[in-house]
């Protein structure tokens, strides 16, 4: 138990599932992996996180250069504040619609902030080489 008691009488609302359902859900998701699409594949470096809490830096995620010569690019979790999301009321569906949309833009600015990043490092620090990419199988 807490001390809140709004958060004692929501998790008392909440419906309990049996071992059961909780196994079921747990081997419905492992199928659905097995047969999930191959990982698009990619230029983007696996990310590191250089700074752990409470550093004034942490949320930080560093793409470093694959070829390991030192080069980084860093990106800032914290500046990637939503703005406005516009949508009508009354209208459940147009929200969520709303913000997968928003979702989606955010993901593709960040992925060619990214790629552009890493394209622009090659050229002028690595010229002639090809791109390392992970993620096909």
């Amino acid at each position: 138990m807490t001390t809140d008691a709004d958060l004692d009488d929501l998790l008392a609302a909440l419906p309990l599932r049996s071992p059961r359902e909780m196994y079921d859900e747990i081997e419905a998701a492992r199928r659905a992996a097995e047969f999930a699409p191959p990982p698009e594949a990619t230029t983007i470096p696996m990310p590191e996180y250089p700074y752990r809490w409470p550093h004034q830096l942490a949320g930080t995620v560093r793409y470093p250069c694959a070829l390991g010569c030192g080069w980084w690019h860093d990106e800032d979790t914290w500046a990637w504040r939503l703005g406005p999301i516009v949508f009508r009321t009354g209208d459940p569906s147009s929200r969520y619609r709303a913000i997968a949309e928003e979702t989606d833009q955010r993901a593709a600015a960040l992925r060619s902030r990214i790629e552009t990043a890493v394209r622009d490092h090659f050229t002028a620090a690595h010229p002639g080489r090809e791109i390392p990419t992970r993620g096909a199988r």
